[in-house]
């Protein structure tokens, strides 16, 4: 067995699908860091069922299916084929080829496929169990695993070692075995557990089953002695019905005639009442009348008062209104003489503050004239200061302008130079921007074009996946939807077939010999006439009241039949039953009379039903003589019409019997077993129908699923085509408007330094003048300053005199104006004074006017209301005289009621007479009908007994009864059966058959256990064996490869000794491995202290010593070699090269060594970014070099 190809689509960096061929010997596959030469070994590993997203590098598992790239869409799925040469048959499988297939989606779906056959991951696993392929197996090294042999705990390294000894079918044979055990010891328990509940369930039940049958024997003497004094007192009741038919009949002519009577008074009686009734309606009416004038009056008396105490309250106003006005005459003169006070006050001081201001303008003038003096010699002395002030700030504003010019003149210098150098900058960099700006103008032209291309797709794909989608969730609500109805519909199907199996509504005998036909104990049986008939569902009713019990009649082939049916049911004790030979019973229906057209009409019962031909004689003798009616109605009418000669059965159940008497009511017990098989039958048609459409609907999802994934698949891919391109048109526009922005800044700047330079030449020739000028100007100042200096000092002495006296005189001044002030405010205080009263005055004139119009008003209101007062009193008067003229009306009419009341007693006292006698009769008719009914109710009880008790009909009681002679002793028998059958106490009479079911299911308990205990025998003795199995062949795989490790490590080390062994050697089942090695010249107390490569030489020695032992069929080796130095490497594939006679090697590797060893070369390249090529190398290719 060898691997001779693997096939890859999909996965991880392999996007297309691939094919690589291998060949016996060693075959290398090389390529650059990251090129994905090792998800070749990852694609191994998974389709041989790793489940650990951890060894397959990523973060869950559809990160194996191919992510896309910047120019390829991602991919739905991936898959990976191993392809096996199976010559030699090592796989069980009898052909020469063995592929293995793997294959996820990335909607999460996956799975495993042997020869294109689905299988579960289990069957994978088994199929590579112990050939070192397995899970734990030894056959693909990944990058790292080689050193976790050295750095794992010695518990750890246990796995490779037992898949090499071939024990890993074993563990799992007895992990198996220990389950099953588990599972055998919970059944022991549970059995245990039933069988110790029947056993104190099978004691009592046996009691109860002979009490049951002691029942059923005094049951029966009961029944025939029930049956016959039954018929007896039915005959009894007989004759006593008939008496008291004839006696009802007398007295109801007497109550007829009576009651005639009673009717002519009553019509007298209700004419009298009608003409009283009219008396007291005329007299309610004038009454209603008398108190609309008592309510006019009573109005009218309140509205009178209302007026006089308005009257009053007005005339109340107007006295305080005159008294307001009275008032106001005396205000105003008071405010008069306040006013002529006032303006005197005014008068005087006016004329002292005219006074003052004749001496504030003599000292005015005065302090004028000094002042004028004054100021001569002060303005001229303030001149030559604020002259001399003004030179020297000139002086100084000068100095300081000339020294910031010059200061101004070398800077502008400098920055003249900057802004001639920073120009030619400038320019070279615009000029290139201008070129790139050009460029990306193009390519944003082009973005835009695939853009607009690409929405368009993506649009369409979007509205064709939207109505997919739609269309797919409509399919999946009806699916959904006949889901629950083929449950809800089977679940019903289920109720009713175990009511029908069980045969619910059943007597007890007819399932007893039921269930002896099915057992075959009893033959010939066809089945019950409601198992053997069907009808529609409105006919359903009608037809089981028509059979009554004859539902539950069993129809047999012959009388033989019949008599073997009848012994059994004997010989059980289980009751009664009514058989039906095909043989013996014959039946005849209605003819000579045509019903088609009789109004109601439904049909002949036996028409309405189907059955089997053969059972025609038996069907029209049981309904051959019964018509089918709508209602009871149409029913009395047809019956009436033929004389009751047939019974009559209605659609609700209602019976009229042949003879006349009428049945009606509730079904009786089989009533709803037609419904019931109808329904049953009916159901499982409509579950076939759905099943059916289900199917249709499970065909149409799939379909419209498989697309609506594609339309996934294409829209994700087209939406992502679309967000690249947008975000290369987002990058290219950004680095667009970047570039327009720097063209911009760059104009504006250069525009900026051109002015720059032309402001800069202007003030520079501007500052040169000012300079020259300033020089000029400080000469003359200097000159200036030294004549004011010397007038200023002549000057300082006059002024001293003038000052004193200008104090004196404003001093005086100021005293004055103060004075002044102060009068003034007096005169505007009074004359505000003066202007308050004067407004008041003007206010006290308005009210006066005010109040006066108000009196007039209210003397007019005063008449208005008198004028109403007399017009309320005359409407009062007129009331009085028609209330007088209502009453005396009042007083005739009631006279004439009196006359008729008077007629309505006398007729009212015969009528109470006759109506005294015709209940008389009434009650006697009453008590005669109360007899009749509970005589007739213990008659029809007697008969509903009959039927419930024994099934037995009025005249199938007659002819198993036996003549009563004395009922007394009759009754002394019945009453001392009765007290038996009661000392019995509570009887079970289904004990007899749950007796003989719980014996026969614990016998079959019993068994059953002693098959599990002997079972869990077997199964303690497998694990025993397995685990002996397991332990002898772990230790002598062990010392094999134990002893090849000792060689192997020599001849890689060129010396030196190692060893393995067991760190618990009494535990073979759990012990861990424990590597003790000593590399030439040194002494190794723990493996850390050894080097990298001296490490991973130790674990390869390890590898190769399992592969001696078990050489793998093939095996995938993920750059074990890497920390090996090149003297090593070579020792490494010169080692491969020693096992390729029994084992295939895949290298996935990058050292020259081992390629050089290598018989054919793969390289792995990634010339499109994300994506891996395959390309196979001739054993005379350069090797590259690789890093």
């Amino acid at each position: 067995m060898q691997l001779k190809s693997i096939e890859l689509h999909g996965f991880k960096s392999f996007p297309d699908k691939i094919k690589i061929e291998f060949d016996k010997g060693l075959t290398a596959v090389v390529g650059p860091n990251g090129s994905g030469k090792s998800n070749i070994s990852d694609a191994v590993k998974w389709v041989l069922g790793e489940q650990s997203t951890k060894e397959m590098r990523g973060q869950k598992m559809d990160d194996v299916i191919f992510s896309g790239t910047q120019t390829r869409k991602a991919m739905g799925f991936a898959q990976v084929t191993l392809n096996i040469d199976n010559f030699r048959r090592v796989l069980p499988f009898d052909m020469d080829e063995v592929s293995i297939t793997r294959k996820l989606y990335k909607s999460g779906d996956s799975e495993y496929l042997i020869n294109n056959s689905a299988v579960r991951l289990k069957d994978v696993r088994e199929l590579f169990m112990d050939t070192g392929l397995g899970r734990d197996g030894y056959s693909i090294i990944g990058q790292g695993k080689i050193a976790e042999i050295i750095n794992s705990k010695s518990s750890g390294r246990r796995e490779i070692f037992e898949e090499a000894a071939g024990i890993s079918r074993f563990r799992y044979k007895k992990e198996d075995a220990e389950r099953r055990l588990s599972s055998a010891e919970d059944n022991i328990l549970r059995l245990k557990d039933i069988i110790t509940e029947l056993e104190d369930r099978v004691g009592p039940l046996k009691r109860q089953s002979e009490k049951a049958h002691e029942f059923i024997k005094l049951s029966e003497v009961m029944k025939s002695l029930d049956v016959s004094i039954s018929v007896r007192r039915l005959d009894e009741i007989r004759d006593l019905l008939a008496e008291l038919e004839e006696k009802i009949l007398f007295n109801e002519g007497h109550y007829q005639q009576l009651d005639e009577d009673v009717q002519r008074w009553e019509e007298e009686s209700q004419e009298i009442f009608a003409l009283m009734q009219g008396c007291a309606l005329q007299i309610e009416n004038i009454r209603e009348q008398i108190a609309l004038k008592e309510r006019q009056k009573s109005d009218a008396a309140s509205d009178i008062a209302v007026l006089k105490n308005d009257i009053e309250h007005h005339r109340t106003n107007a006295n305080r209104i005159k008294e307001q006005i009275k008032d106001i005459k005396y205000s105003f003169t008071e405010d008069e003489k306040q006013i002529e006070d006032k303006q005197s006050q005014v008068a005087k001081l006016e004329h002292e503050n005219s006074q003052l201001e004749d001496e504030y303008r003599e000292l005015s003038d005065e302090l004028t004239n000094l002042s004028t003096k004054g100021d001569s010699f002060e303005r001229e002395h303030q001149e030559m200061n604020a002259e001399l002030n003004q030179l020297f700030m000139r002086q100084s504003e000068h100095n300081i302008s000339i020294s910031t010019s010059k200061d101004n003149l070398y800077s502008w210098a400098q920055r003249h130079s900057e802004i001639n150098s920073q120009l030619s900058q400038y320019n070279d960099d615009m000029q290139s921007l201008k070129d790139e700006k050009a460029n990306l103008d193009e390519d944003i032209s082009k973005i835009k074009a695939d853009l607009i291309e690409r929405q368009n797709k993506l649009s369409g794909y979007s509205n064709l996946l939207r109505s997919k989608q739609e269309k797919l969730a409509k399919i999946k609500s009806e699916y959904d939807k006949k889901v629950l109805n083929i449950s809800t519909l089977e679940n019903r199907i289920q109720v009713l077939g175990d009511v029908e199996e069980s045969m619910e509504g059943y007597y007890h005998s007819v399932k007893t010999v039921m269930r002896a036909s099915k057992s075959g104990r009893l033959s010939g049986l066809h089945g019950t006439v409601g198992q053997l008939i069907t009808t529609e569902p409105k006919y359903n009713i009608a037809i089981e009241i028509a059979l009554g019990g004859a539902m539950q009649s069993i129809v047999v082939d012959s009388e033989e039949i019949a008599k073997r049916c009848i012994y059994y049911l004997k010989e059980k004790n289980s009751g009664r039953a009514t058989f039906l030979p095909i043989t013996s019973v014959k039946g005849r229906a209605i003819t000579g009379v045509s019903l088609a057209d009789v109004d109601g009409f439904c049909g002949y019962a036996h028409e309405l039903v189907s059955y089997d031909s053969e059972y025609d004689g038996i069907i029209k003798s049981l309904l051959g003589r019964i018509v089918v009616m709508e209602d009871i109605d149409t029913a009395t009418q047809l019956a009436k019409l033929h004389s009751y000669k047939f019974r009559i059965v209605t659609l609700d159940g209602q019976v009229i019997n042949a003879g006349g008497s009428f049945t009606g009511g509730s079904t009786g017990k089989s009533a709803g077993m037609l419904s019931r098989k109808h329904e049953l039958t009916e159901s499982k048609g409509r579950l076939k129908k759905l099943k059916s459409s289900l199917e249709s609907e499970q065909s149409a999802y799939n379909e419209v699923k498989a697309e609506v994934d594609k339309l996934i698949i294409e829209t994700q891919g087209a939406q992502e085509e679309l967000n690249n391109i947008k975000q290369d048109r987002i990058r290219f526009e950004g680095e667009a408007n970047r570039i327009n922005a720097l063209l911009m800044r760059g104009e504006e700047s250069i525009a900026n330094m051109k002015s720059e330079l032309s402001s800069i030449e202007n003030k520079q020739k501007e500052t040169r003048s000012i300079i020259e000028d300033r020089q000029n100007e400080l000469t003359k100042i200097a000159n200036r300053i030294k004549e004011l200096e010397g007038e200023i000092t002549a000057s300082s002495g006059r002024k001293t005199d003038i000052i004193s006296k200008k104090e004196q005189l404003s001093n005086k001044i100021s005293e004055i104006k103060i004075e002044q002030i102060e009068a003034r405010k007096d005169i505007e205080s009074i004359k505000q004074q003066i202007n308050v009263i004067k407004q008041r005055k003007t206010l006290l004139t308005d009210n006066d006017k005010q109040l006066l119009e108000e009196l007039r008003t209210i003397d007019e209101l005063c008449i208005e209301k008198q004028e109403d007062i007399e017009r309320k009193e005359e409407l009062i008067s007129e009331a009085e005289e028609e209330v007088n003229a209502h009453t005396f009306k009042i007083s005739s009419i009631q006279e004439k009621r009196l006359e008729y009341e008077k007629k309505s007693t006398e007729i009212n006292a015969t009528q109470k007479q006759t109506i005294e006698h015709r209940e008389k009769f009434s009650r006697d008719i009453a008590m005669l009908g109360e007899r009749k009914i509970s005589i007739q109710k213990d008659y029809d009880n007697i008969i509903s007994t009959l039927w419930e008790q024994y099934q037995l009909t009025r005249s199938e009681a007659a002819e198993v009864a036996y003549p009563i002679e004395d009922m007394i002793t009759a009754r002394a028998e019945q009453s001392e059966l009765r007290g038996k059958i009661k000392a019995l106490g509570n009887v079970n009479v289904a004990a007899i058959e749950e007796y003989k079911e719980v014996s026969e299911r614990y016998e079959f308990l019993s068994s059953q256990l002693d098959d599990v205990e002997n079972a869990k025998q077997e199964l303690e003795k497998l694990i025993h064996e397995l685990t002996t199995n397991i332990c002898e062949t772990f230790s002598d795989s062990f010392e094999k490869i134990n002893n090849n490790f000792k060689k192997i490590f020599v001849e890689l080390f060129d010396g030196g000794s190692g060893e393995l062994s067991l760190s618990d050697p009494n535990n073979i089942l759990e012990s861990g491995i424990e590597i003790n090695v000593s590399p030439p010249g040194k002494i190794i107390k723990n493996l850390s202290s050894l080097s990298g490569g001296e490490q991973a030489l130790v674990a390869i020695a390890i590898y190769f010593s399992i592969l001696k032992y078990r050489p793998s069929p093939f095996c995938v080796l993920d750059e074990i070699e890497a920390a090996l130095d090149d003297v090593n490497v070579i020792k490494y594939a010169t080692f491969l090269r020693s096992f390729t006679d029994n084992t295939q090697f895949i290298l996935i590797t990058h050292r020259r060594g081992t390629m050089e060893e290598a018989d054919i070369l793969y390289g792995v390249t990634m010339q499109e970014k994300g994506v891996s090529k395959l390309l196979q190398m001739q054993s005379g290719d350069t090797l590259p070099e690789l890093n």
